[in-house]
């Protein structure tokens, strides 16, 4: 009896457990992955959590693209500051730097306007009633007389109201704002140190197609960025004598509404200088309005739109200035804010994409990267 159950015990484990069916084996999951390696299914799973974190935070992709855009720019900076202090404290202080440059730009923005607010409600005013009886009046917004006698409140009321209608739950701004320059500050320390140890993984010719593709991102994204900020500034100072020389209004007020449209995607100073001349053309002045359409456009916007902005993006980026600005056009309409980034960097890595398959195909070879 003893020697049965000694004999029972020392059985393994398998032999007392039922036999399983191999049909229970033979689902379309598990034969699907069987043909998958690991390292696709590793990627699989990390697509995955990517996917569903992007669409758990996609109010704040805005937000993370811009941040990444920003921190594509200024890393050339972090590398000099690094070789003077650590790494952290590098980014903390561009981060700051960044805080502060926007503050006072907008801070001066608000006190120009705000102290020019009676001469801006007086142009207003001018325009709209100048331009009743033209065929202008189709676009001009509507106003009632009580509207228009008490114009500055309503400029004011309007302000708050796209303000608001922009930032819509002020806490949820706050915390955007927030987000954006942690994550500015996070991607300085550790962007291209993360960025450099995924492609050290793929095979030589994926790896090269990915560090092709990212350095015509980084391109296109200093590109843009160092472009539109430079062009304003260029429409600012140009403006500055222009406008003195005019002798017309405020040259500060005029100066600032100038660099300041010049900023913003698809606008630009052309639109700004539309308006002035309409307001110029609305108060009777009509050859201060011609002045400035065919004077004021070709040295505040045109040569900077046709000459300086495709030079200068040619020199740092491989696609034709054309391409890009076709990227800008499309982007902003159908993604917003982030188009301005998204859409010439999609753009750009579809004419890369194509080189890069073209070249595969007509050089089959293993070496043809």
């Amino acid at each position: 009896m003893t020697e049965t159950k000694k004999d029972t015990l020392a059985m393994p484990e398998d032999t007392l457990s039922p036999e399983r069916d191999p049909a229970e084996y033979d689902t379309p999951l598990h034969r699907a992955t069987m043909h998958l390696t690991e390292d696709v299914q590793l990627g699989l799973l990390i697509f995955a959590i990517f996917a569903v974190a992007v669409i758990a935070f996609w109010p704040l992709m805005t937000v993370f693209i811009w941040a990444g855009a920003i921190a594509i720019v200024l890393l050339p900076l972090h590398k000099r500051l690094c070789r003077i202090v650590t790494p952290a404290v590098s980014a903390t202080f561009i981060t700051l730097w960044v805080l502060l440059l926007i503050l006072l730009v907008m801070s001066l923005t608000v006190s120009v306007t705000i102290s020019n607010e009676d001469h801006i409600g007086t142009m207003g005013v001018s325009m709209i009633r100048g331009l009743q009886h033209t065929p202008f009046a189709k676009i001009m917004p509507a106003f009632s007389e009580e509207q228009l006698q008490h114009f500055n409140a309503t400029l004011n009321d309007l302000a708050v109201r796209t303000l608001i209608s922009l930032t819509g739950n002020v806490m949820q701004t706050l915390l955007s704002i927030l987000i954006f320059f942690l994550s500015l500050s996070m991607l300085l320390y550790y962007g291209e140190r993360t960025w450099k140890k995924i492609p050290q993984a793929l095979s030589p010719k994926l790896r090269d197609a990915v560090n092709r593709l990212s350095e015509i991102s980084e391109n296109t994204i200093y590109a843009l960025i160092i472009v539109q900020i430079s062009a304003a500034m260029i429409s600012f100072f140009l403006a500055i004598p222009f406008f003195f020389l005019l002798g017309k209004g405020d040259v500060l007020l005029f100066s600032t509404l100038i660099g300041f449209a010049m900023l913003v995607p698809l606008i630009g100073a052309q639109v700004m200088i539309l308006i002035l001349a309409l307001y110029f053309f609305s108060v009777g002045d009509t050859g201060t309005a011609v002045v400035m359409l065919f004077v004021g456009y070709p040295l505040l916007s045109g040569w900077i739109d046709f000459y300086y902005r495709p030079m200068m993006m040619g020199k740092r980026v491989a696609v034709h200035p054309v391409i890009m600005m076709i990227g800008i056009f499309a982007g902003v309409p159908f993604m917003g804010i982030s188009g301005f980034i998204l859409g010439p960097v999609l753009i750009a890595c579809v004419v890369v994409g194509v080189q890069i398959l073209s070249h595969v195909y007509s050089c089959p070879g293993s070496d043809c990267m």
